[in-house]
């Protein structure tokens, strides 16, 4: 599967919130930052880039 740099980025922004979340030294940081204005950009994008993964798997 083909992906473009924007989407390459966005796979690594959510593979970052894990391990910030995971991990205590990296948890309270993450935390402060994952505000509300944060928190819906990226559950937008989460769920856009979900119907694109189920759209490539339906092809």
């Amino acid at each position: 599967m083909e992906i473009d740099s924007a989407l390459a980025d966005l796979l690594d922004i959510i593979t970052a919130f894990n391990i910030e979340a995971r991990y205590p030294d990296y948890k309270k940081e993450f935390y402060i930052k994952a505000d509300d204005e944060f928190t819906l950009y990226y559950k937008t994008k989460i769920i856009e880039l979900r119907k694109w993964l189920i759209d490539q798997l339906n092809k």
